[in-house]
């Protein structure tokens, strides 16, 4: 489905404030909805996907600390969806 600018505006004027609060906050990427189904971590070809890399570049990524992966189970890495969003966007990312 294709949303034109006219359904926009009209959904703008009939939100709520916390509505368009919340929208703005979405859309300037500060924040996933709070009822998002989205999940909080990241398989590595997950992560691949969003940013986009190959995996050897996010190895390297995470190589050089700019990721943080975590370990679920022995050799079973995951990485925070937050953290790989904060990259995509410029955003400077170190937890360690």
């Amino acid at each position: 489905m294709t949303v034109t600018d006219e359904q926009i505006i009209q959904a703008v004027f009939a939100a709520t404030d916390e509505a368009k609060e919340r929208a703005l906050q979405i859309l300037r990427g500060e924040e996933l909805p709070a009822d998002s189904n989205e999940p909080l971590f990241l398989t590595m070809g997950e992560a691949c996907e969003l940013i986009p890399c190959s995996r050897a570049t996010l190895w390297r990524i995470i190589k050089a600390g700019r990721l943080t992966k975590i370990e679920i189970y022995p050799n079973a890495f995951r990485l925070r969806r937050t953290d790989v969003l904060d990259l995509a966007r410029g955003k400077a990312v170190s937890r360690g």
